[in-house]
């Protein structure tokens, strides 16, 4: 068996460049497919003669089950590599439109394209990032912002894709060419070359010691613990990393509220309605910049990437605030523009922020938790949006609602943006690490590996 090679720190470069581009067509496909899944909603809807609620939920689980299965992605990746698992997604992404081609009732479509389609885009869309982030260090963000705003670029280009493939081969004809789309990812999951850091070995060496300790326990209780370090379960015990995903549960959960309202409240202002949408292409084209722009700017350390995150999220919430009181076309061009530039902030540094509270080694799961989150607040969002205009009679109320959950996101990540100095900076790297079990086997302490923005391993025990 061949001796596996591990590497210092990550290289911050070479093969990592194709990592980055094969994560930027990720996501073009992957995400690009999901916002652009709704052009199907009209053929549904006239085939199926359904209501246009029970129509709707096609795109919603789709969109939710990509990230609530991302867990499930990270999981796998563990087992085996990020290579396979993006593959297989492509297969069973794939394969889920393929039976869609069959369907006859809309519940059909709720687990053809919903479930199953939706858990086979969920292996392909954390395992690239989480790629990302174990080939770059110092520059992680500008890699992350380049591969991210693959979403832009397939917003723009995969709506009137889908609508000309419908238009001349019907919506089962159309299904079928996507499903060949999705095989595409396949391909770009070969490019993603293992790496193995030195990090990954003190892991190994953590894994041979408990697995040493456990030889005396029930064999139930091995089960459990396989689980729970399969799927990482002991990140929701690092309490920054907590505390992040509940951060950014409640910032989802403010963002997903703008794709319901926006368009209507501008319809609702006089605007005619192919201006009306063309404020999201606007909010996409913005964002799809920004997210390059303002990875490179993060990673130039001007200010902590904590605090350059907060900056984000802040001027998102004071978007949301400032759209009810926008009564012009200029000015909503203006707020969409601002709106794709801040969040073109949060978005680019989410999975630098995972690999600081987690570490390269453990960025797999620590992705799927933080999209868990993520796919919950996108559960909520739509239903919350709607509740309040059904309230009210007015859209004003959904994006007051959105700043306030917005700015108490931000207000939830100040203690870890302001507890640095709890953390331990650890200067030998080959130190050795033990790991005390208690008479049961369970862990009793763990150590959190993080790599610092400087390449510098920090610990907390907790």
């Amino acid at each position: 068996m061949a001796k596996v090679h591990f590497v210092e720190k990550p290289p911050d470069g070479g093969w990592g460049w194709v990592i980055v581009a094969s994560t930027f067509l990720l996501h073009v496909v992957v995400v690009g497919s999901t916002k652009s899944f709704g052009v199907f909603y009209a053929e549904f809807r006239e085939v199926f003669q359904e209501s246009a609620g029970i129509t709707s939920f096609i795109s919603s689980i789709l969109g939710s089950a990509v990230l609530l299965f991302s867990l499930f992605a990270g999981a796998l990746c563990n087992l085996c590599s990020c290579r396979t698992v993006v593959m297989v997604g492509g297969v069973i992404s794939a394969a889920g439109l393929v039976v869609s081609y069959f369907a006859q009732t809309m519940i059909h479509l709720f687990f053809s394209v919903g479930i199953l389609t939706g858990f086979g885009l969920s292996l392909m869309f954390s395992p690239g990032l989480a790629m990302i982030g174990r080939y770059f260090g110092k520059r992680h963000a500008t890699a992350n912002g380049i591969a991210v705003c693959g979403t832009g670029v397939g917003v723009f280009a995969l709506p009137p894709l889908f609508q000309f493939l419908i238009d001349e081969f019907g919506w089962r004809g159309a299904l079928l060419i996507v499903s060949g789309l999705l095989l595409n990812g396949c391909v770009f999951g070969a490019l993603l070359r293992p790496i193995h850091l030195k990090e990954d070995r003190k892991e190994e060496e953590v894994d041979i010691r408990s697995n040493t300790d456990q030889k005396q326990t029930k064999k139930i209780h091995h089960f459990c613990q396989k689980i729970t370090k399969t799927f990482d379960v002991t990140l929701l015990k690092h309490r920054p990393f907590l505390v992040y995903c509940v951060s950014l549960f409640g910032t989802l959960l403010g963002n997903s509220m703008i794709f319901v309202h926006f368009v209507a409240n501008a319809q609702n202002l006089g605007v005619d309605k192919t201006p009306a949408a063309f404020l999201l292409s606007i909010l996409g084209i913005s964002e799809a910049v920004s997210r390059v722009l303002n990875g490179w700017l993060s990673d130039r350390e001007i200010i902590s990437k904590v605090y350059y995150y907060m900056v984000g999220l802040t001027g998102l919430a004071v978007c949301n605030i400032v759209i009810p009181f926008a009564r012009s076309y200029a000015v909503l061009v203006v707020c969409a523009v601002l709106y794709g530039f801040f969040s073109g902030i949060f978005y680019a540094l989410i999975a630098v922020l995972v690999r600081k509270y987690v570490g390269a080694s453990r960025i797999s799961c620590g992705l799927g938790w933080a999209f868990v989150f993520e796919g919950a607040a996108f559960l909520l969002g739509a239903p919350v949006a709607g509740w309040l205009y059904d309230a009210t009679g007015k859209y004003d109320m959904s994006f007051y609602a959105a700043g306030i959950f917005i700015f108490l996101s931000v207000l939830v990540l100040v203690p870890i943006s302001c507890s640095t100095d709890r953390w331990t900076r650890v200067p030998d790297q080959n130190r050795d690490e033990t790991v005390s079990l208690d008479d049961m086997g369970k862990l009793s302490m763990f150590r959190h590996m993080i790599d610092d923005d400087d390449g510098s391993r920090i610990f907390e025990t907790s």
